[in-house]
């Protein structure tokens, strides 16, 4: 909420505070936002994907603290991956959210004889320790969360799957926690804004029954919450593009607000790595 201004009203008369002129519609605004035991910090991303204007501060603030995951120093990454995971499958979303990844698992036939459902929380706890700026261990473990996520990995080689899981374990430190901090904390709030609708786009492209699990209160958020990795993956396109084209660098383009399509994301120059490019 923005301050009041103190004026003095005349000798003898005293002061007064003299506020904005929609500071009654702001403070509806946060009103029908706020919850019991709820972060102020998610009120300010429902206000800021609403198009409300709000300080530069207060949006950094809310990336910060949620995108800043500390790890205890008697604990390490895997660690508190696993802690996440029992967290998450403690919850029946995140019991379902299993259910489909061992059925990914299962009819992409990486589990070499394991138990989909064991594979499945192998996947979720790698989803977790890449994003905390772990490793994964090996390549088979990324053949299998690839595979979980749904992609086509068992239509490949077996080089052209290794080839694919290296190509992609790069790609995934760029989208860490703390990658995606710094971009929140540096990109223009405008730029992220501009992501918000694009995330929405990509949210109505997700399968039924993995739209389901997520609850209402929740996707109203997604979109702000995602948008730094919209604007991501925007760059990492366009450093790919001007790789193929042999140009220098480019300054990333401001994510379309079109709905997402199918088209092919630009494939680097034969000189970066061209057959895991082409195979991932």
């Amino acid at each position: 909420m923005p301050r009041g201004h103190r004026r003095f009203l005349g000798r003898g008369r005293g002061t007064e505070v003299v506020y904005p002129d929609d500071m009654a519609e702001r403070c509806c605004q946060v009103a029908t936002r706020m919850r019991r035991g709820q972060p102020w910090q998610m009120v300010a991303f429902s206000l800021f994907a609403g198009g409300v204007d709000l300080p530069e501060e207060t949006i950094r603030a809310a990336y910060r603290w949620a995108l800043t995951v500390e790890v205890p120093a008697d604990s390490d990454e895997l660690g508190v991956a696993e802690r996440g995971v029992d967290q998450l499958l403690s919850t029946v979303a995140g019991r379902r959210l299993e259910g489909l990844v061992a059925t990914q698992v299962k009819r992409s036939g990486v589990a070499q004889g394991e138990p989909p459902s064991a594979v499945a929380r192998g996947v979720l706890t790698n989803l977790f320790l890449v994003q905390l700026g772990g490793e994964v261990a090996d390549d088979q473990a990324m053949i299998e969360l690839l595979a979980g996520m749904g992609l086509p990995i068992d239509e490949l080689s077996p080089d052209e799957r290794v080839a694919a899981a290296r190509f992609m374990d790069a790609v995934f430190s760029a989208f860490s926690f703390d990658e995606l901090a710094g971009v929140a904390e540096h990109t223009p709030l405008d730029e992220l804004r501009a992501a918000i609708p694009v995330v929405a786009n990509l949210l109505e492209l997700l399968p039924p029954a993995l739209r389901a699990l997520v609850p209402g209160t929740v996707a109203e958020l997604l979109p702000p919450l995602l948008a730094p990795l919209v604007v991501q993956l925007g760059r990492i396109a366009a450093s790919l593009d001007a790789g193929r084209h042999g140009g220098g660098q480019s300054e990333a383009p401001l994510p379309s607000q079109r709905p997402a399509t199918m088209d092919p994301m630009p494939l680097p120059s034969p000189s970066h790595h061209e057959r895991e490019a082409r195979s991932a």
